[in-house]
């Protein structure tokens, strides 16, 4: 009869017809872990008597006891003790939802998807995105390289939680941040004829052919944009996706380009010459969200270290 109540019990969850609350499992296992109905109240700031009745609510539900109520004892049975190996087996995964919701509303952990245009992938968020893991085990980021036409549509389809791009989408239902103006220099091989000069014009830039960002560069198009205001033609020797492979190729004396000098720490790089352009040349970078999430402490957090990046390359 013993083991049939143990199988009983332990299979209670199971049973169809059983009407067993999370609210009445709580205060089981409370009444369970302190031996006493009293005790179990004060701990969970409620009266006595609720303890007392929704344990016998439990009791009746089950058609055993749970509890020797003899004299002044209050001791588990032996159907509390299979019901509480039960409970832990099928709620042990409880605590750690507790647990990972706690972490997501402090912004501690949880899970960040971000999309981002390829120019500032390897650089500005692979860096914020590890500087944040490092500090925060339970904190995941993954980084998708999309453009920006891309990553709006990841965005608004629910792949990503936030898209790093240049231009403002001018949605109102859309949070924009501005997180930084990276201010673009040219760089050249170092045996090239104006590696030593102050400043280059946009006419001295285009001498020899460029290598560029793609296209569907937002950053490429303010490049087109200062060459056509300055009325300047220019030939493209290459492209390519990412600031690093501009610099890369330039080192190896392949062209001039121009990029974000924050790259340049980071990829210390030492085999091109960096000189300032004489044209205005500015390349926004924003955050873009849906405005409920903007808030959410993760997404702020990730904000603030994109903000706060300087050209690290740790």
């Amino acid at each position: 009869m013993k083991n049939h109540l143990i199988v009983f019990v332990d299979t209670y969850m199971l049973s169809t017809y059983m009407r067993i609350t999370a609210r009445q499992i709580e205060l089981f296992q409370m009444a369970y872990r302190h031996r006493s109905t009293r005790k179990a109240a004060n701990a969970l700031h409620i009266s006595q008597p609720a303890v007392s009745r929704v344990v016998a609510e439990l009791e009746a539900e089950m058609g055993v006891p749970l509890f020797d109520r003899s004299g002044r004892k209050f001791e588990p049975t032996s159907a509390a003790h299979s019901l509480q190996q039960t409970v832990l087996k099928h709620y042990q995964g409880l605590g750690r939802i507790r647990e990972a919701a706690i972490q997501i509303a402090s912004g501690t952990g949880g899970h960040l998807r971000v999309a981002t245009v390829p120019a500032v992938a390897d650089t500005r968020v692979a860096v914020a995105a590890g500087k944040l893991m490092a500090e925060l085990a339970a904190l995941r980021v993954d980084v998708d390289v999309l453009d920006e036409r891309a990553g709006m549509a990841a965005l608004h389809e629910g792949r990503v939680d936030c898209a790093i791009v240049s231009s403002d989408p001018g949605d109102p239902n859309l949070a924009c941040t501005r997180l930084a103006d990276l201010q673009p220099v040219v760089i050249v091989p170092r045996d090239d004829p104006l590696a030593d000069a102050r400043r280059m014009s946009a006419a001295e830039l285009a001498e020899v052919p460029q290598i560029m960002l793609t296209p569907r560069s937002p950053f490429r198009r303010a490049v087109e944009i200062m060459f056509d205001s300055c009325e300047v033609s220019f030939q493209v020797r290459a492209e390519v996706q990412t600031q690093s492979a501009l610099v890369r190729m330039v080192a190896q004396g392949a062209g001039r380009a121009i990029v974000d000098k924050d790259i340049l720490a980071a990829l210390q790089a030492d085999d091109v010459s960096v000189v300032p352009l004489t044209s205005d040349l500015s390349w926004p970078v924003r955050m873009i969200t849906f405005s409920a999430s903007n808030d959410i402490p993760g997404l702020q957090r990730f904000t603030n270290e994109l903000k706060e990046h300087r050209g690290q390359s740790h």
